[in-house]
Protein backbone atom coordinates (compact mmCIF):
# COMPACT_ATOMS: atom_id res chain seq x y z
CA UNK A 1 0.00 0.00 0.00
CA UNK A 2 1.57 3.31 -1.23
CA UNK A 3 1.80 6.41 1.06
CA UNK A 4 -1.07 8.24 -1.45
CA UNK A 5 -3.41 5.30 -1.05
CA UNK A 6 -2.91 5.25 2.30
CA UNK A 7 -3.46 9.19 2.82
CA UNK A 8 -6.13 8.58 1.20
CA UNK A 9 -7.82 6.27 3.05
CA UNK A 10 -7.01 8.08 6.48
CA UNK A 11 -8.84 11.23 4.95
CA UNK A 12 -12.11 8.66 3.75
CA UNK A 13 -12.28 7.27 7.08
CA UNK A 14 -12.35 10.68 9.02
CA UNK A 15 -14.78 12.20 6.46
CA UNK A 16 -17.08 8.92 6.65
CA UNK A 17 -17.00 9.01 10.41
CA UNK A 18 -17.62 12.78 10.00
CA UNK A 19 -20.27 12.88 7.64
CA UNK A 20 -22.01 9.50 9.37
CA UNK A 21 -21.99 11.86 12.71
CA UNK A 22 -23.58 14.80 10.64
CA UNK A 23 -26.04 12.38 8.73
CA UNK A 24 -27.25 11.14 12.93
CA UNK A 25 -27.29 15.16 13.69
CA UNK A 26 -29.64 15.92 10.51
CA UNK A 27 -31.97 12.37 11.26
CA UNK A 28 -31.97 13.67 14.76
CA UNK A 29 -32.92 17.57 13.51
CA UNK A 30 -35.74 16.05 11.78
CA UNK A 31 -37.71 14.20 14.32
CA UNK A 32 -37.47 16.79 16.41
CA UNK A 33 -38.70 19.38 13.99
CA UNK A 34 -41.19 16.75 12.55
CA UNK A 35 -42.52 16.28 16.90
CA UNK A 36 -42.50 19.98 17.42
CA UNK A 37 -44.68 20.14 13.82
CA UNK A 38 -47.25 17.87 15.18
CA UNK A 39 -47.27 19.01 18.81
CA UNK A 40 -47.97 22.65 17.85
CA UNK A 41 -50.92 21.76 15.40
CA UNK A 42 -52.40 19.40 18.04
CA UNK A 43 -52.45 22.00 20.41
CA UNK A 44 -53.54 24.01 18.05
CA UNK A 45 -56.66 21.79 17.11
CA UNK A 46 -57.15 20.80 21.10
CA UNK A 47 -58.06 24.27 21.95
CA UNK A 48 -60.18 25.32 18.71
CA UNK A 49 -62.12 22.20 19.22
CA UNK A 50 -62.81 22.79 23.14
CA UNK A 51 -63.56 26.44 22.28
CA UNK A 52 -66.34 24.91 19.46
CA UNK A 53 -67.71 22.39 22.35
CA UNK A 54 -67.81 25.04 25.16
CA UNK A 55 -70.18 26.99 22.43
CA UNK A 56 -72.42 23.78 21.77
CA UNK A 57 -72.80 23.44 25.47
CA UNK A 58 -73.68 26.85 26.10
CA UNK A 59 -76.49 27.47 23.28
CA UNK A 60 -77.57 23.45 23.23
CA UNK A 61 -78.90 24.42 19.68
CA UNK A 62 -78.64 21.70 17.34
CA UNK A 63 -80.27 20.47 13.83
CA UNK A 64 -81.36 17.28 13.40
CA UNK A 65 -78.85 16.64 10.48
CA UNK A 66 -76.34 18.33 12.75
CA UNK A 67 -76.72 16.03 15.52
CA UNK A 68 -75.57 13.04 13.59
CA UNK A 69 -72.65 15.57 12.65
CA UNK A 70 -72.25 18.78 14.56
CA UNK A 71 -68.64 19.10 13.66
CA UNK A 72 -68.63 18.40 9.47
CA UNK A 73 -65.34 17.16 9.86
CA UNK A 74 -64.71 17.09 5.79
CA UNK A 75 -64.18 20.78 5.81
CA UNK A 76 -60.99 20.00 8.27
CA UNK A 77 -59.32 18.05 5.68
CA UNK A 78 -56.49 20.66 5.05
CA UNK A 79 -55.75 20.23 8.47
CA UNK A 80 -52.01 18.07 8.52
CA UNK A 81 -50.78 16.20 10.97
CA UNK A 82 -53.75 15.34 12.53
CA UNK A 83 -56.10 12.56 12.73
CA UNK A 84 -59.68 14.00 14.06
CA UNK A 85 -62.50 11.27 14.57
CA UNK A 86 -65.90 11.76 15.54
CA UNK A 87 -67.78 8.57 17.14
CA UNK A 88 -71.17 8.27 18.23
CA UNK A 89 -72.22 7.87 21.53
CA UNK A 90 -72.21 3.71 20.39
CA UNK A 91 -68.62 3.88 19.16
CA UNK A 92 -69.06 3.98 15.85
CA UNK A 93 -67.10 6.38 13.22
CA UNK A 94 -69.18 9.18 11.94
CA UNK A 95 -67.17 11.64 10.30
CA UNK A 96 -63.07 12.21 9.76
CA UNK A 97 -61.03 14.59 8.85
CA UNK A 98 -58.90 12.37 6.39
CA UNK A 99 -59.01 12.05 2.29
CA UNK A 100 -58.27 8.62 1.17
CA UNK A 101 -55.10 10.00 -1.42
CA UNK A 102 -53.50 8.12 -4.01
CA UNK A 103 -50.11 6.18 -2.96
CA UNK A 104 -47.26 8.17 -3.24
CA UNK A 105 -44.41 6.68 -5.05
CA UNK A 106 -42.27 9.03 -3.36
CA UNK A 107 -43.20 7.84 0.47
CA UNK A 108 -40.03 7.59 2.73
CA UNK A 109 -38.42 4.86 3.19
CA UNK A 110 -39.56 2.78 6.48
CA UNK A 111 -36.12 3.14 8.47
CA UNK A 112 -36.24 7.18 8.43
CA UNK A 113 -40.31 6.38 8.83
CA UNK A 114 -39.39 4.29 12.41
CA UNK A 115 -36.99 7.26 12.98
CA UNK A 116 -39.38 9.88 13.21
CA UNK A 117 -41.99 7.53 14.77
CA UNK A 118 -39.91 7.09 17.31
CA UNK A 119 -40.02 10.82 18.66
CA UNK A 120 -43.89 10.63 18.42
CA UNK A 121 -44.16 7.87 20.65
CA UNK A 122 -44.65 9.85 24.26
CA UNK A 123 -47.70 11.67 22.26
CA UNK A 124 -50.82 10.15 23.73
CA UNK A 125 -54.23 10.59 22.08
CA UNK A 126 -56.64 12.86 22.86
CA UNK A 127 -60.30 12.41 23.50
CA UNK A 128 -62.89 15.11 23.72
CA UNK A 129 -66.79 13.98 25.18
CA UNK A 130 -69.23 15.59 22.76
CA UNK A 131 -72.67 16.72 24.93
CA UNK A 132 -75.81 18.82 23.75
CA UNK A 133 -78.46 19.60 26.05
CA UNK A 134 -76.52 17.72 28.62
CA UNK A 135 -77.13 15.13 26.80
CA UNK A 136 -73.52 12.68 25.40
CA UNK A 137 -74.04 12.46 21.57
CA UNK A 138 -70.33 10.84 21.00
CA UNK A 139 -66.63 11.76 21.52
CA UNK A 140 -63.76 13.65 19.18
CA UNK A 141 -60.67 11.51 18.75
CA UNK A 142 -57.29 13.70 17.76
CA UNK A 143 -54.05 11.62 17.48
CA UNK A 144 -51.10 12.32 15.50
CA UNK A 145 -50.76 11.57 11.96
CA UNK A 146 -47.56 12.76 10.92
CA UNK A 147 -47.70 11.22 7.23
CA UNK A 148 -47.18 14.44 5.41
CA UNK A 149 -44.73 16.18 7.75
CA UNK A 150 -42.11 13.25 7.58
CA UNK A 151 -43.04 13.62 4.14
CA UNK A 152 -41.47 16.42 3.77
CA UNK A 153 -39.01 15.96 6.27
CA UNK A 154 -37.76 13.11 4.18
CA UNK A 155 -37.36 15.65 1.39
CA UNK A 156 -35.14 17.99 2.99
CA UNK A 157 -33.26 15.16 4.46
CA UNK A 158 -32.60 13.56 1.21
CA UNK A 159 -30.84 16.97 0.12
CA UNK A 160 -29.32 17.43 2.88
CA UNK A 161 -27.96 13.68 2.36
CA UNK A 162 -27.10 14.20 -1.45
CA UNK A 163 -25.07 17.49 -0.25
CA UNK A 164 -22.99 15.50 2.02
CA UNK A 165 -22.36 12.84 -0.08
CA UNK A 166 -21.42 15.36 -2.79
CA UNK A 167 -18.76 17.26 -0.16
CA UNK A 168 -18.09 13.91 0.86
CA UNK A 169 -16.27 12.90 -2.90
CA UNK A 170 -15.83 16.54 -3.67
CA UNK A 171 -13.21 16.23 -0.66
CA UNK A 172 -11.97 13.47 -1.63
CA UNK A 173 -11.01 14.36 -5.56
CA UNK A 174 -9.44 17.50 -3.95
CA UNK A 175 -7.71 15.57 -1.38
CA UNK A 176 -6.56 13.43 -3.74
CA UNK A 177 -5.52 15.27 -6.47
CA UNK A 178 -3.16 17.54 -3.63
CA UNK A 179 -1.97 15.07 -2.03
CA UNK A 180 -0.52 13.71 -5.65
CA UNK A 181 0.65 16.64 -6.31
CA UNK A 182 2.63 17.06 -2.61
CA UNK A 183 4.23 13.75 -3.26
CA UNK A 184 4.90 14.08 -7.14
CA UNK A 185 8.67 15.30 -6.16
CA UNK A 186 9.11 11.73 -4.20
CA UNK A 187 9.50 10.40 -8.13
CA UNK A 188 12.21 12.50 -8.42
CA UNK A 189 13.66 11.89 -5.57
CA UNK A 190 13.57 8.21 -6.23
CA UNK A 191 15.07 8.44 -9.85
CA UNK A 192 17.96 10.98 -8.49
CA UNK A 193 18.86 8.04 -5.67
CA UNK A 194 18.53 5.89 -8.41
CA UNK A 195 21.27 8.11 -10.44
CA UNK A 196 23.70 8.26 -7.11
CA UNK A 197 23.53 4.25 -6.60
CA UNK A 198 24.19 4.20 -10.35
CA UNK A 199 27.50 6.00 -9.98
CA UNK A 200 26.78 8.93 -11.22
CA UNK A 201 27.33 11.84 -8.94
CA UNK A 202 26.61 14.51 -10.79
CA UNK A 203 22.78 14.19 -10.42
CA UNK A 204 21.08 16.73 -8.69
CA UNK A 205 17.23 17.59 -7.51
CA UNK A 206 15.56 20.67 -8.18
CA UNK A 207 14.18 23.00 -5.44
CA UNK A 208 10.61 22.19 -4.67
CA UNK A 209 8.10 24.51 -4.02
CA UNK A 210 7.19 22.97 -0.98
CA UNK A 211 9.11 23.97 2.06
CA UNK A 212 9.53 20.12 3.59
CA UNK A 213 10.43 18.97 -0.03
CA UNK A 214 12.72 22.01 -0.58
CA UNK A 215 14.74 21.01 2.62
CA UNK A 216 15.18 17.18 1.23
CA UNK A 217 16.43 19.15 -1.78
CA UNK A 218 18.84 21.22 -0.04
CA UNK A 219 19.96 17.92 2.12
CA UNK A 220 20.13 15.47 -0.42
CA UNK A 221 21.85 18.09 -3.14
CA UNK A 222 24.66 18.98 -0.50
CA UNK A 223 24.56 14.60 0.32
CA UNK A 224 25.89 14.11 -3.67
CA UNK A 225 28.15 16.88 -3.20
CA UNK A 226 29.98 15.97 -0.27
CA UNK A 227 29.84 11.91 -1.52
CA UNK A 228 31.28 13.82 -5.69
CA UNK A 229 34.27 15.20 -3.22
CA UNK A 230 34.47 11.91 -1.39
CA UNK A 231 34.75 9.91 -3.82
CA UNK A 232 37.13 12.30 -5.96
CA UNK A 233 39.25 12.41 -2.80
CA UNK A 234 38.97 8.35 -2.90
CA UNK A 235 40.34 8.05 -6.15
CA UNK A 236 43.06 10.44 -5.83
CA UNK A 237 43.93 9.26 -2.14
CA UNK A 238 43.90 5.60 -4.06
CA UNK A 239 46.55 6.82 -7.09
CA UNK A 240 48.57 8.16 -3.98
CA UNK A 241 48.55 5.25 -2.05
CA UNK A 242 49.81 3.52 -5.52
CA UNK A 243 52.24 5.78 -6.14
CA UNK A 244 53.83 5.68 -2.87
CA UNK A 245 53.70 1.64 -2.75
CA UNK A 246 56.08 1.82 -6.50
CA UNK A 247 57.98 4.15 -4.88
CA UNK A 248 58.65 2.27 -1.85
CA UNK A 249 58.66 -1.14 -3.76
CA UNK A 250 61.41 0.95 -6.22
CA UNK A 251 63.64 2.35 -3.12
CA UNK A 252 63.59 -1.31 -1.77
CA UNK A 253 64.67 -2.78 -5.00
CA UNK A 254 67.72 -0.06 -5.38
CA UNK A 255 68.15 -0.71 -1.63
CA UNK A 256 68.85 -4.59 -2.64
CA UNK A 257 70.61 -4.10 -5.91
CA UNK A 258 73.04 -1.22 -4.37
CA UNK A 259 73.61 -2.42 -0.55
CA UNK A 260 72.76 -6.22 -0.43
CA UNK A 261 74.04 -6.68 -3.77
CA UNK A 262 76.93 -5.03 -3.02
CA UNK A 263 77.61 -6.92 0.11
CA UNK A 264 76.60 -9.77 -1.60
CA UNK A 265 79.50 -9.58 -3.91
CA UNK A 266 81.98 -8.78 -1.14
CA UNK A 267 81.49 -12.05 0.59
CA UNK A 268 81.49 -13.85 -2.81
CA UNK A 269 85.21 -12.45 -3.16
CA UNK A 270 85.91 -12.93 0.32
CA UNK A 271 84.59 -16.56 -0.02
CA UNK A 272 86.96 -16.82 -3.34
CA UNK A 273 90.07 -15.86 -1.47
CA UNK A 274 89.48 -18.38 1.73
CA UNK A 275 89.24 -20.89 -0.87
CA UNK A 276 92.03 -20.23 -2.30
CA UNK A 277 94.09 -19.11 0.70
CA UNK A 278 97.09 -21.63 1.48
CA UNK A 279 97.48 -20.52 4.98
CA UNK A 280 95.41 -19.24 8.19
CA UNK A 281 96.36 -15.95 8.51
CA UNK A 282 94.82 -15.38 4.71
CA UNK A 283 91.63 -16.99 5.73
CA UNK A 284 91.26 -15.27 8.95
CA UNK A 285 91.65 -11.90 7.12
CA UNK A 286 88.90 -12.71 4.65
CA UNK A 287 86.76 -14.34 7.18
CA UNK A 288 87.28 -10.72 9.31
CA UNK A 289 85.66 -9.42 6.27
CA UNK A 290 82.62 -11.41 5.93
CA UNK A 291 81.81 -10.66 9.25
CA UNK A 292 82.01 -7.70 8.99
CA UNK A 293 80.04 -7.97 5.89
CA UNK A 294 77.22 -9.43 7.15
CA UNK A 295 77.17 -7.08 10.09
CA UNK A 296 76.23 -4.19 7.77
CA UNK A 297 74.36 -6.65 6.13
CA UNK A 298 71.96 -7.00 8.99
CA UNK A 299 71.97 -3.28 9.70
CA UNK A 300 70.27 -2.89 6.28
CA UNK A 301 68.26 -5.65 6.36
CA UNK A 302 67.23 -3.76 10.00
CA UNK A 303 66.59 -0.45 8.76
CA UNK A 304 64.58 -1.91 6.04
CA UNK A 305 62.44 -4.06 7.83
CA UNK A 306 61.85 -0.99 10.95
CA UNK A 307 60.66 1.67 7.74
CA UNK A 308 57.89 -1.31 6.53
CA UNK A 309 56.70 -2.20 10.36
CA UNK A 310 58.57 -0.65 13.13
CA UNK A 311 59.81 -3.66 15.11
CA UNK A 312 59.15 -2.42 18.85
CA UNK A 313 55.52 -2.43 18.56
CA UNK A 314 55.19 -6.19 18.70
CA UNK A 315 58.43 -6.49 20.86
CA UNK A 316 58.59 -3.58 23.47
CA UNK A 317 55.17 -2.58 23.39
CA UNK A 318 53.59 0.37 22.18
CA UNK A 319 54.81 2.50 24.97
CA UNK A 320 58.34 1.86 24.79
CA UNK A 321 58.25 1.83 21.07
CA UNK A 322 56.69 5.82 21.19
CA UNK A 323 59.48 6.89 23.71
CA UNK A 324 62.29 5.34 21.53
CA UNK A 325 61.08 6.77 18.60
CA UNK A 326 61.36 9.95 20.26
CA UNK A 327 64.62 9.46 21.72
CA UNK A 328 66.00 8.12 18.62
CA UNK A 329 64.70 11.17 16.39
CA UNK A 330 66.65 13.61 18.81
CA UNK A 331 69.90 11.99 19.34
CA UNK A 332 69.79 12.71 15.06
CA UNK A 333 68.38 16.73 16.35
CA UNK A 334 70.37 17.19 19.52
CA UNK A 335 70.03 21.36 18.56
CA UNK A 336 65.89 20.75 19.04
CA UNK A 337 64.81 20.71 22.49
CA UNK A 338 61.94 17.95 22.96
CA UNK A 339 59.42 17.84 25.64
CA UNK A 340 57.32 14.66 26.10
CA UNK A 341 54.19 13.57 28.15
CA UNK A 342 52.97 10.59 28.43
CA UNK A 343 50.28 9.94 30.67
CA UNK A 344 47.93 7.14 30.52
CA UNK A 345 48.14 3.08 29.92
CA UNK A 346 46.90 2.22 26.34
CA UNK A 347 46.92 -1.33 27.29
CA UNK A 348 43.46 -1.33 25.42
CA UNK A 349 44.50 0.13 21.91
CA UNK A 350 44.26 -1.91 19.27
CA UNK A 351 46.96 -3.02 16.46
CA UNK A 352 45.63 -0.87 14.19
CA UNK A 353 45.57 2.18 16.78
CA UNK A 354 48.90 1.47 17.93
CA UNK A 355 50.38 1.89 14.66
CA UNK A 356 48.26 4.76 13.18
CA UNK A 357 50.02 7.02 16.37
CA UNK A 358 52.82 5.55 15.73
CA UNK A 359 53.29 6.25 11.73
CA UNK A 360 51.63 10.03 12.79
CA UNK A 361 54.00 10.69 15.50
CA UNK A 362 56.59 9.45 12.65
CA UNK A 363 55.35 11.54 10.13
CA UNK A 364 55.62 14.59 12.07
CA UNK A 365 58.77 14.38 13.34
CA UNK A 366 60.36 13.44 9.87
CA UNK A 367 57.98 17.27 8.49
CA UNK A 368 59.66 18.90 11.85
CA UNK A 369 63.17 18.14 10.59
CA UNK A 370 62.77 18.37 6.89
CA UNK A 371 60.91 21.52 6.65
CA UNK A 372 59.70 22.94 10.25
CA UNK A 373 62.85 24.95 11.28
CA UNK A 374 61.94 24.32 14.81
CA UNK A 375 64.30 24.15 18.03
CA UNK A 376 61.59 23.29 20.34
CA UNK A 377 59.02 20.21 19.60
CA UNK A 378 56.02 19.65 22.63
CA UNK A 379 54.88 15.81 22.43
CA UNK A 380 52.19 14.72 24.53
CA UNK A 381 50.33 11.06 24.31
CA UNK A 382 47.40 11.31 26.42
CA UNK A 383 44.76 9.15 27.65
CA UNK A 384 41.39 9.50 29.42
CA UNK A 385 37.93 7.78 30.30
CA UNK A 386 36.80 8.38 26.29
CA UNK A 387 39.54 8.91 24.42
CA UNK A 388 43.08 8.84 22.91
CA UNK A 389 44.80 11.74 22.51
CA UNK A 390 48.18 12.23 20.71
CA UNK A 391 49.63 16.44 20.21
CA UNK A 392 52.85 17.42 18.15
CA UNK A 393 53.16 20.67 18.25
CA UNK A 394 56.29 22.99 17.40
CA UNK A 395 57.76 26.38 17.04
CA UNK A 396 58.73 26.41 13.24
CA UNK A 397 57.91 28.64 10.66
CA UNK A 398 54.74 27.18 9.78
CA UNK A 399 52.49 27.35 6.40
CA UNK A 400 49.16 28.08 5.19
CA UNK A 401 46.80 24.99 5.14
CA UNK A 402 44.79 26.12 2.97
CA UNK A 403 47.62 26.63 -0.05
CA UNK A 404 49.34 23.26 1.49
CA UNK A 405 46.05 20.81 1.82
CA UNK A 406 47.59 18.09 0.32
CA UNK A 407 51.54 18.76 1.24
CA UNK A 408 53.79 17.36 4.23
CA UNK A 409 52.11 13.88 4.13
CA UNK A 410 48.87 15.50 5.52
CA UNK A 411 46.74 13.69 3.16
CA UNK A 412 48.00 10.20 4.39
CA UNK A 413 47.64 11.20 8.27
CA UNK A 414 43.52 12.06 7.34
CA UNK A 415 43.64 8.83 5.25
CA UNK A 416 45.02 6.67 8.27
CA UNK A 417 42.89 8.30 11.15
CA UNK A 418 39.69 8.22 8.85
CA UNK A 419 40.37 4.61 8.74
CA UNK A 420 39.97 3.81 12.20
CA UNK A 421 37.50 6.42 12.92
CA UNK A 422 39.96 9.09 14.44
CA UNK A 423 39.72 13.53 13.96
CA UNK A 424 42.70 14.85 12.98
CA UNK A 425 42.92 18.33 13.73
CA UNK A 426 46.05 20.76 12.42
CA UNK A 427 46.13 24.26 12.99
CA UNK A 428 48.99 26.84 11.24
CA UNK A 429 49.64 29.64 10.36
CA UNK A 430 53.53 31.44 8.84
CA UNK A 431 56.07 31.87 11.39
CA UNK A 432 53.34 30.72 14.56
CA UNK A 433 54.45 26.61 13.92
CA UNK A 434 52.48 23.56 13.40
CA UNK A 435 50.15 21.52 15.93
CA UNK A 436 48.96 18.31 15.04
CA UNK A 437 46.31 16.63 17.19
CA UNK A 438 44.74 13.01 16.80
CA UNK A 439 41.79 12.45 18.91
CA UNK A 440 40.52 8.15 18.93
CA UNK A 441 37.44 7.55 20.70
CA UNK A 442 37.19 4.53 22.93
CA UNK A 443 34.55 2.22 21.65
CA UNK A 444 32.63 -0.69 23.44
CA UNK A 445 34.56 -2.08 26.66
CA UNK A 446 37.20 0.00 26.66
CA UNK A 447 35.19 3.16 27.17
Amino acid sequence: MNLRFRLNLIVTVILLIVLLFGAVITVHNARESVRAEVDSTMELALHTLEAELNHFKRTGIVSAADEMSPFNLGRLAGVRHLRIEFYDSQGFLVETNQVEDAHNEADPPAWFVNQMQAGLENMTVKSLPVSVNNQTIGKLVISPEPGNEISEAWEETKTMLKLIALFFVSVNVVVFIAVGLSLKPIDNIIDALTDIEAGHLDRRLPIFKLPEMASISHKFNGMASALQVSTRNNHRLTQQIIRLQEAERKSIAHELHDEIGQHLTAIHVDASVIKSCRDLECAKHSAAAIDDVARQMMDIVRTMLHRLRPGGLDEIGFLAAVQDLVNSWQERHDKISVVTRIDGDFSTLDENEQLTLYRVLQECLTNISRHAHADQVEISLLEDQKNWLLSVSDNGQGFELGRHPQRFGLAGMHERVDSIGGKLEISSQYHQGVTVKVTLIKQGEQA
